[in-house]
């Protein structure tokens, strides 16, 4: 007759079972499970029927002899995306794990080598390792299917697929030429490094996905490692997935609008110096610089508060900051030409800006998109240089400007001199004292 839970005895009528002797256990085999032979044999034996239940699921089967060694496998099927700005990413999951126990061959009919069943079943019949995703966001752990096959070996399979919202911390100094190695981690709930160790299987590992969304998938590996903290010490298992993030939605969303507001800002050096064009080549210049502002404002949406300084944080303020050059070149231009009534040097600054700021930001935009696309430079390098490279060419044209400002003062003075030396000899002249004039002309 099959067995059933129902013909299980209690503890008190079973009979008492003798231990082999000292001299058939080596210590190697304190942590491996009987063969297959050993098995079949205790399967038939009358006495496993009085194993009681309640040890069967509460109580390792190694228990006083050695840990229980659980191998597992993760397979990524489905990746939904990724949010840096909550420190979270989705995916759909199987875990695999498999451990051995002799006592679940009790479970199965003498006619059949394996039988399923339901999760809510086996936890009542079949002792869990009570292996979790330890990294998953609060009651973000969806199942979808799950399954456990006990063998007449005494191997037991546990097969779970789940949708899963892991929490992780997002390395974003690199952002948006960031790579990011996404971990989904597991580990028994109850069970410490002691008494459950976790061993990688990649045979029933890997990544099927193929849609990565804005990201591409570089490699994944799986591995363990122990953790220790205190009185808590486990054995922990992951998989790794290496993503690199897409540049084509940052360019469309980003890039490519700001590179439209920063050629519109140049244009304010091509209106006339006329009245009525002063106040279109201030508004101009300063709409361009409040339509960054709002693009730079979503480009921030994406990461969280606390994210450190970036690549696109360094755009960001390069962008403003050319922009910013060209309102006050085009604002000290026109303060030359119509309060100073210096037509001329204004506009040859309005024809300086016109090269000069295009080739600035080429320049700085050049340096920052090929540091960050091909890794040849570090963001703090990248910052230091570019800062450092424009506030030397525009600190030379300052000076550059001033000294004009100051030739054109001395050909003022010295013309006005001239002007007043001559007058001079000219009344001296009038009055006919030669030997004035005559020393007027030699001081000249």
């Amino acid at each position: 007759m099959a067995y059933t839970p129902s013909a299980l005895i209690t503890r008190s009528e079973q009979p008492t079972i003798k231990k082999a002797p000292s001299s058939t256990q080596s210590k190697s085999n304190k942590t491996q499970l009987p063969d297959a032979s050993f098995v079949q044999k205790f399967r038939s034996s009358s006495l496993l029927l009085h194993v009681h239940a309640e040890d069967s699921v509460g109580v390792r089967p190694n228990a006083g002899e050695g840990p229980e060694y659980v191998k597992f496998g993760l397979t990524t099927k489905n990746f939904y995306g990724a949010s840096p700005r909550r420190f979270t990413f989705n995916v759909d999951v199987v875990i695999s794990l498999e451990w051995q126990d002799p006592r679940v061959v009790r479970l199965i009919p003498n006619d059949l080598q394996k039988l399923s069943m339901s999760l809510d079943q086996a936890l009542t019949r079949v002792w869990m390792p009570g292996v979790v995703v330890t990294n998953k966001d609060i009651e973000k752990y969806e199942v979808v299917s799950s399954s456990v096959t006990v063998f007449s070996t005494g191997h037991v399979l546990r097969v779970e697929r789940a949708q899963v919202r892991c929490l992780w911390k997002f390395d974003l100094e690199e952002y948006p030429f960031d790579t990011q190695n996404l971990r989904v981690k597991i580990a028994s709930s109850k069970y410490m490094l002691d008494e459950v160790v976790l061993l990688p299987d990649n045979n029933v590992s890997g990544v099927d996905e193929t849609v990565w969304g804005l990201y591409d998938l570089e490699s994944w590996n799986t591995g363990v490692y122990n953790d220790t903290d205190g009185y808590l010490r486990k054995s922990r298992g992951y998989i790794n997935m290496k993503i690199s993030r897409q540049l084509m939605k940052y360019f469309d969303d980003h890039l490519v609008p700001s590179a439209i507001c920063l050629a519109i800002s140049w244009a304010v050096f091509y209106f006339p110096f006329a009245n009525p064009f002063i106040t279109p080549r201030l508004i101009l210049s300063i709409i361009a610089l409040l339509t960054f502002t709002n693009l730079m404002a979503k480009s921030l949406t994406e990461l969280p508060g606390s994210a450190p300084f970036n690549w696109n944080d360094l755009f960001n303020q390069q962008m403003q900051t050319l922009m910013f050059c060209s309102i006050v070149l085009n604002i000290t231009s026109e303060i030359f030409h119509h309060q100073f009534k210096k037509e001329d040097l204004s506009r040859r600054m309005n024809n300086h800006a016109k090269l000069l700021i295009p080739m600035m930001s080429i320049f700085t935009i050049t340096v920052i998109l090929g540091g960050g696309m091909y890794h040849t430079l570090s963001c703090r390098t990248a910052t230091l240089f570019t800062k450092t490279a424009v506030f030397f060419i525009l600190a030379s044209y300052a000076g550059f400007i001033g000294y004009e400002v100051w030739w054109e003062m001395q050909q003022t003075k010295a013309s006005a001199d001239a002007e007043l030396i001559d007058e001079s000899y000219a009344l001296i002249s009038d009055s006919g004292d030669e030997d004035l004039a005559m020393a007027t002309q030699m001081s000249m």
